[in-house]
């Protein structure tokens, strides 16, 4: 999923089997912290050891907004999103996204009119493209805040996930608790549910579709949903769907 975002796009790591209980969803499983940690861990470092390269579009399903097409690819460590100018695929890029995976640090390099940034925390926020997707959702930072919480084992798009919470240290950001459901079967992350302080939903991401290329498991399609904290708006989505160049 993009490793999210884009993580989900690239979990491909098979996990070994953890035992544990599975209980009340909004309770904390009886299990050590450390097994939570090496799932996420496993997810992070699921690298593929090839360049795999896809096109895709995303659209906001909202009036005014028309697809955006973009290219998409990994290597060892990263991943690099190309935008079209005018979002038009037959125009040149304009826009060029890369993020780098280390120990305890991701980061997201902005490629803008020939300019290259290193986004800020105070940047992530900010939308890509005018949709639901943000710089800080495929940064994806939530993968190394500390000690992370095995929640439960529940069902999730194709069969059983183990359910992880992961709490912001700071107090300061957008997200402040994040669930992420990662897949038994595949290692992927198949859905993310991040909250505010006051622990109400303000974004979402669930895998809905995958595919397998030359022995390897990515997203297919994935839909994105934004919460708005006044209730009475309604939320926004954006659908995102990946094809194989290679």
């Amino acid at each position: 999923m993009i490793k999210v975002l884009f993580i989900y796009l690239f979990c491909i790591y098979r996990l070994t089997t953890f035992s544990c209980w599975a209980g009340n969803p909004d309770k904390q499983v009886k299990i050590s912290q450390p097994q939570a940690s090496e799932i996420l861990s496993r997810v992070k470092y699921a690298y593929p050891n090839k360049t795999l390269s896809f096109k895709g579009e995303i659209r906001p399903r909202r009036i005014g907004f028309k697809m955006i097409p973009l290219n998409v690819s990994f290597s060892s460590e990263l991943i690099k999103f190309e935008f079209f100018k005018n979002n038009r695929s037959s125009d040149s890029i304009d826009e060029t996204i890369k993020l780098s995976f280390h120990e305890n640090k991701n980061n997201v390099q902005r490629i803008f009119n020939g300019k290259t940034i290193t986004l800020k925390a105070n940047q992530l926020a900010d939308k890509i493209r005018g949709t639901d997707i943000t710089y800080d959702d495929i940064a994806m930072r939530f993968l190394n805040w500390p000690n992370p919480i095995l929640l439960s084992v529940d069902k999730a798009k194709g069969g059983k996930a183990w359910k992880i919470r992961c709490v912001n240290p700071s107090s300061e950001e957008a997200y402040s608790i994040v669930d992420v459901w990662v897949s038994q079967r595949s290692g992927a992350l198949v859905k993310m549910n991040a909250f505010n302080k006051n622990r109400k939903i303000i974004k979402s991401f669930e895998v809905d579709s995958i595919q397998q290329i030359k022995g390897d498991w990515f997203v297919e399609t994935m839909i994105v949903r934004t919460y708005p904290i006044d209730a009475n708006s309604k939320p926004t989505s954006s659908f995102l769907k990946l094809e194989s160049k290679n």
